[in-house]
């Protein structure tokens, strides 16, 4: 069993009604004194965005997109994990009569059959035909 966790991030930025500094977030039943910040010189408060330092850096995801492409072209893979790419790679330059046949087959067959042509597939059901030595169980 995996156990997925997603956490996100809201950030929710307010501009107050009155220019004044709060002693606290929370609310207190004491009526506390606030202080008036001094605005003269700011006609136009709200209409500024105000800007936060941050720790987080700016991703450029288009790029970062292109790279992990391109590493996954250039990347060597032997065994088992080429002849999967192989297959991926097949279903997803296909087109929808392709990727049907293809899962069709495999379905049927019990994973023996492998079809790209829906023509020929499409119309019969497959029976699975296993190595020499081996049988087929359901």
């Amino acid at each position: 069993m995996q156990i997925c966790n997603f956490f996100f991030e809201i950030e929710i930025r307010l501009f107050k009604a009155e220019a004044i500094t709060w002693t606290s977030l929370e609310f207190s039943k004491d009526k506390k004194i606030t202080q008036k910040v001094n605005v003269s010189g700011f006609a136009d408060v709200k209409s500024e965005r105000p800007s936060y330092p941050s720790s987080k850096t700016k991703v450029d995801w288009d790029k970062l997109e292109a790279e992990v492409k391109k590493e996954e072209k250039e990347e060597k893979l032997d065994g088992d994990a080429a002849l999967n790419k192989l297959f991926r790679d097949i279903y997803q330059g296909g087109d929808e009569d392709m990727r049907r046949a293809m899962m069709k087959s495999f379905v049927e067959s019990s994973g023996t059959v492998l079809s790209t042509n829906w023509k020929d597939v499409g119309s019969r059901k497959l029976e699975g035909t296993p190595p020499d030595g081996m049988e087929i169980k359901k």
